[in-house]
């Protein structure tokens, strides 16, 4: 990291903020804030989003919290359907998210929409060579500011909006203008700008890449892979009764049974074990639990769903120790700037490298970093056992 003071704190003026819920208000902010914008030639907009998957089993957006040249507004979507708007001003301009990934997706299933530009001030944090790097920790490290963490877990659905949850869920914008302003100095006195861009676009392909990806048999949860077919019955039928129950009664899944649990129930059934419902379940979920057992017997064997044998490649010795060398490389390039290995590259994704023998699984600022290791002698690609 940089060794530059801590920078200033922006100064905070109580209630420099709006709730817009109405369209019209909405469309004066937004005429009103391009002006102001245009007048102090500012080209970089911020971002955040509240949602509701805490409490409710549809997840939906709740809250849109927008900074843009030292102009806040929390702008509420329940009310307002049409965000267009407001979407083509913040596609104008530089974006800046912290911790991108989720809002990106939020907005892609919400509105359909991939911002222009984005700029995660959390990659940047990396990147500068911040271990903790979350806002929190971030705001405190560099201005000295204690960030309230009281709003965390709220049902962002609840309105009217208290005053603390709204003051909360401006702090999320107010300061990350600064906050960039700070890291953009570190990454230009460490000539990583550079790195910096390509990562945020890297980001961008992947949440875009992963919402185009069907989901199949969704209640293949982790730890499924190791069920047999009589396990993964029971674990499909409870999947599907839990789905029931938390649409019927709008609440998030894991507050019925988490996925985990689920699947522990499912080896104790395939092992023979006794299947008890949950202690404190009302009676009704305790007699459609049992039901369910009863149902997966009854429906017998060739029902059952089949494990998914997905191919899995087994490396070679010369290949593990390709992938060692290349882990010890980029682990030693890493101490040298200060940064975290896994930036450089997971030990998945070098595992994949080297299996293939293609490097676009890597960043273009990653294969000028590792080069020296990506020249190092190994197995030929595909040498799998």
């Amino acid at each position: 990291m940089s060794d530059a003071p801590p920078a200033a704190p922006p100064e905070v003026a109580p209630g420099d903020y709006v709730f817009i819920h109405q369209p019209g208000e909405l469309a004066r902010w937004i005429a009103e804030t391009e002006r102001h914008m245009e007048a102090l030639g500012e080209e970089r907009c911020c971002l955040d989003t509240e949602a509701d998957s805490l409490h409710h089993y549809h997840e939906k957006l709740c809250l849109l919290q927008v900074a843009c040249a030292g102009r806040f507004a929390l702008v509420d979507p329940l009310a307002i359907p049409d965000m267009s708007g407001l979407l083509a001003l913040l596609d104008r301009h530089e974006l800046w998210f912290h911790g991108s990934d989720y809002d990106l997706t939020m907005l892609r299933r919400t509105y359909g929409w991939e911002p222009r530009v984005v700029r995660d001030t959390q990659i940047a944090a990396r990147l500068a060579g911040f271990r903790q790097f979350g806002l929190a920790a971030l705001i405190h490290s560099v201005f000295g500011v204690q960030l309230s963490k009281a709003s965390q877990k709220a049902d962002w659905s609840r309105r009217p909006l208290p005053v603390h949850m709204m003051d909360y869920a401006v702090d999320d914008v107010r300061y990350l203008i600064p906050l960039a302003d700070h890291l953009m100095r570190i990454l230009r006195e460490k000539n990583r700008v550079a790195w910096f861009e390509e990562s945020c676009r890297d980001l961008q392909v992947d949440v875009a890449a992963r919402g185009a990806e069907a989901r199949e048999d969704p209640w293949r949860v982790q730890g499924s892979g190791r069920l047999h077919p009589k396990g993964l019955a029971i674990l499909k039928a409870m999947w599907e009764w839990r789905e029931g129950i938390a649409r019927e009664r709008d609440i998030p899944c894991y507050r019925i049974m988490s996925n985990k649990q689920m699947v522990a129930y499912a080896e104790t059934f395939e092992a023979g074990g006794v299947m008890n419902p949950p202690a404190g379940w009302r009676p009704r979920w305790k007699k459609e639990f049992h039901d369910l057992v009863a149902s997966v017997f009854r429906e017998g064997q060739g029902a059952w769903p089949q494990r998914v044998k997905k191919p899995k490649a087994r490396l070679t010795d010369p290949q593990r120790e390709h992938i060692d060398r290349l882990c010890a490389h980029r682990d030693k390039i890493a101490a040298g700037l200060d940064i975290e290995g896994s930036l450089l590259g997971s030990r998945g994704t070098l595992e994949s490298l080297v299996i293939t023998g293609r490097d676009a699984v890597l960043m273009e600022w990653q294969r000028q970093l590792l080069a020296d290791g990506l020249k190092m002698p190994g197995p030929p690609p595909g040498t799998l056992l």
